[in-house]
């Protein structure tokens, strides 16, 4: 009853017959992206202004799913013992996002939404990896522990203070790199494997972006985009069965 209240009001939703057939629709491959951009950028409006704002973040939510599960996915080694602080953690980033996005500054709404909810989401991690650090540095001082077992605080400090580690990176990288660090080693790794092909092999493989929209904007059509890509993939591919091999430069494995 919701949907069929809002389609009366927005043209955008007139042409699809069920909130279903809205979902499918954004979660497909093909499809106009400017157009998935207008509507997209409606639901947001609707959670905003708390029009129709439990139907609006409901197929935000599933018309998004695609993306946010790939964040799940790549992120899921940083809360192996607590999968269940992730799933948390996204769903607060995702929905905080929402609300204080400024459509007039935004370009794509799908990943502007989704790649700041992993942003969000690794800054926390990050500040418990910190904290982790510092706890585990002062109890290393006989006296500080002392302070905090007279302070009975030890059995308030959450678990994952303790035990948070960041996993070692194996390009080398600081836990506390940021995206663009972490974007930018590897593209500096893939680039003696293909060149300027790295950029579309990041957006594509680390940003989620189609190979239509990974091409658009390189400023390639599909049909180039989509043979540039496997050509790409194929080289890396090829050169990951090199580094395996007993001849392979220990630097490079």
């Amino acid at each position: 009853m919701s949907f069929l209240e809002a389609k009366q009001h927005h043209p955008l939703l007139a042409g699809f017959t069920d909130p279903g057939r809205v979902v499918a629709h954004l979660t497909s491959r093909g499809g106009d992206l400017d157009e998935k951009d207008r509507l997209l950028g409606l639901l947001v409006g609707l959670v905003q202004r708390r029009e129709h704002r439990e139907l609006a973040t409901t197929l935000l939510w599933l018309g998004l799913w695609p993306g946010l599960d790939a964040v799940y996915r790549r992120r899921l080694k940083h809360f192996a013992s607590h999968p269940e602080e992730l799933v948390s953690e996204v769903a607060s980033a995702f929905i905080s996002l929402i609300e204080r996005l400024n459509l007039a500054t935004v370009h794509r709404v799908a990943a502007t939404l989704v790649r700041s909810t992993e942003r969000d989401v690794m800054d926390g991690r990050k500040r418990v990896w910190a904290e982790a650090r510092r706890i585990r540095e002062d109890l290393a001082d006989p006296m500080v522990f002392d302070e905090y077992l007279q302070g009975n605080s030890v059995k308030h400090v959450p678990v994952d203070h303790w035990a948070a580690t960041a996993p070692e990176s194996v390009l080398g990288l600081l836990p506390t790199a940021s995206d663009e660090d972490e974007a930018a080693a590897l593209r500096e790794w893939l680039a003696p494997i293909v060149g300027e092909d790295a950029e579309l092999l990041i957006a594509v493989l680390v940003l989620e972006q189609s190979q239509r929209e990974a091409g658009a904007r390189l400023g390639l059509s599909h049909d180039a985009a989509r043979k540039r890509f496997q050509r790409a993939l194929g080289r890396v591919r090829a050169d990951a069965t090199r580094a395996l091999s007993q001849d392979a430069d220990p630097a490079r494995v």
